[in-house]
């Protein structure tokens, strides 16, 4: 999470803990899901879970904000916290920075519990975040320009599921050979389920006892994150001002939810957010802030290139003497695509003691989900 860890110094925040599901601290005993997001005073949120779209990167964040309560009027949409990111800026001197955060199991202490069991040597963790940032100026006082670029990959020892059984190879011949025995589906059982190396037990199938044994199972977790974030200011005069920020956030993981690792397949996850902001002042009691914004936001679970002779698609096929699930995710093919244009505008006039705020925001948003519950087929 970033910045956003950094709400947790406020009070009245806590971790979620059992507040329920969200992206976020708990803000005054409520849920996550009624935190809400902006970088640099755009929206941020995704409509499918609550959350922030895109992430910026610690070394790109200026200045990081928390609302509690008591909203200025340009903030709504939520009662709990408002967390505001700042990107930052080019100055008129050229300065970068190269970084890298390490977090490597040879680097850990052993944990108690798992000396007690045996274990001599930590599981595979190997998380490294590495990038760099540059900014100055393109022209002195009036044009500034920052970029960020980050890359962190994950790497980890995944957890065994629950033991699978499997026919020996003793086993599969007397399946083939049994009388109204599928050779299609036989084969296809054979091309992807390896025969147990020894008997454990044995199954009866058409009258006849299959010798199997268990299969261990234990298949690759990694993911893969690549950050970059562009930032332009331009002073036009004393009175005006424009910004310009993208950010692009790509994801690749794994889908480790088939049981098998042959069928897991990698996930893409691609965010941009793009921000135009212009300041103007009027006079010293009056000021205006436009912005325009626009996030897109590509999340997919594939199913992958499996075939299954005489079917368009590799059913989820589940063999319950075996405790085996064939074939892919089985809520795959799955995914969620999300794009918010907006348009926000607030004017600030200052007069004696009193300040007024007025403005508008207008939001147009296309989400588009697309999930229907084993589609594929479930046998």
């Amino acid at each position: 999470t970033g910045v956003l860890n950094l709400s947790l110094l406020a009070p009245g925040v806590t971790q979620s803990g059992g507040m329920g599901y969200g992206i976020g601290p708990s803000i005054g005993g409520q849920r996550p899901t009624n935190n809400s997001f902006n970088i640099d005073g755009v929206d941020n949120n995704r409509h499918d879970v609550t959350g922030p779209t895109s992430l910026v990167p610690n070394d790109a964040v200026a200045e990081f904000s928390l609302l509690q309560n008591m909203f200025s009027p340009e903030f709504g949409g939520a009662s709990g916290g408002i967390f505001n990111t700042v990107v930052k800026t080019g100055t008129n001197e050229l300065h970068g920075s190269v970084y890298e955060y390490l977090n490597n199991r040879n680097l850990n202490a052993m944990d108690s519990k798992s000396s007690v069991a045996g274990f001599t040597s930590n599981p595979r963790f190997d998380y490294n975040r590495f990038g760099g940032t540059v900014g100055g100026p393109v022209m002195k006082n009036k044009l500034f320009y920052f970029a960020n670029y980050e890359y962190a990959p994950l790497g980890q020892a995944s957890t065994p599921g629950s033991p699978i059984e499997a026919p020996t190879s003793a086993g599969y011949d007397q399946l083939a050979s049994l009388p109204g025995v599928s050779q299609t589906n036989l084969g296809v059982l054979k091309q992807y389920l390896a025969p147990a190396a020894t008997a454990t037990g044995t199954l009866t199938v058409a009258g006849a006892s299959i010798p199997v044994g268990q299969v261990p199972v234990s298949g690759p977790f990694w993911v893969n994150r690549q950050n970059l974030v562009g930032a332009v200011d331009w002073n036009i005069s004393s009175k005006d001002q424009l910004r310009g920020r993208y950010i692009y956030n790509r994801y690749t993981g794994i889908d480790t939810a088939a049981q098998l690792p042959i069928f897991f397949t990698s996930i893409p996850d691609n965010r941009h957010v793009l921000t135009l902001s212009e300041f103007h002042t009027f006079s010293p009691s009056l000021f205006n802030e436009f912005r325009l914004s626009y996030s897109r936001k590509n999340n997919n679970y594939p199913v992958g290139n499996f075939n299954f002779p005489g079917l368009d698609q590799f059913p989820n096929l589940t063999f319950d003497d075996l405790n085996l699930q064939m074939g892919p995710d089985p809520n795959a093919p799955q995914g969620y695509i999300q794009g918010i244009a907006q348009a926000t505008d607030n004017i600030t006039k200052t007069k004696g003691r009193h300040t007024f705020k007025a403005g508008y925001q207008i939001q147009d948003t296309i989400a588009s989900n697309s999930f229907i519950q084993r589609s594929r087929g479930d046998y």
